[in-house]
């Protein structure tokens, strides 16, 4: 299995799950240029590279999901911008759930689960990011 295809099959779960699905970007490798104040949630779906060519082929694809940053006014009537914990915390806890036990996807004979989740900060596009990396299993049933 091919980086492109697990992309395409991350992909395929993305716009098909009932919540990741609401949000309106969703690509691979890299998301569209952002402005200031009119930041999207969005999600990009990006691999390592190097999937191994031995029995059992892996790879930790990311889904990772772009949370805009809230603005925030201090006293002072200066700005700055805070991370969205609240949106954070509900998807974070969402793919926890849905990826923690394995899914096993018979017609290409492959296995994801979740390896990790964490969150960083992007100044540049005022987000914050959840990553959500996935320990993805090609099995190959050639004996």
């Amino acid at each position: 299995m091919s980086e492109e295809d697990i992309k395409s099959l991350l992909y395929e779960v993305v716009t098909n799950d009932p919540v990741l699905s609401q949000i309106n970007e969703i690509d691979t490798d890299e998301h569209s240029p952002v402005i200031e104040g009119e930041v999207p949630e969005r999600i990009v779906i990006v691999l390592p590279g190097g999937i191994d060519n031995g029995q059992i082929s892996r790879s930790f694809p990311r889904i990772c999901i772009c949370i805009p940053k809230i603005k925030c006014v201090k006293s002072d009537n200066t700005w700055y911008y805070r991370r969205h914990g609240k949106r954070l915390k509900k998807l974070s806890r969402y793919c926890i759930d849905q990826f923690r036990s394995g899914v096993y996807v018979k017609e290409h004979c492959c296995i994801y689960t979740l390896d990790t989740i964490t969150t960083e900060d992007e100044p540049e596009t005022w987000s914050s990011i959840l990553n959500v990396r996935l320990r993805f299993e090609v099995v190959n049933t050639k004996l």
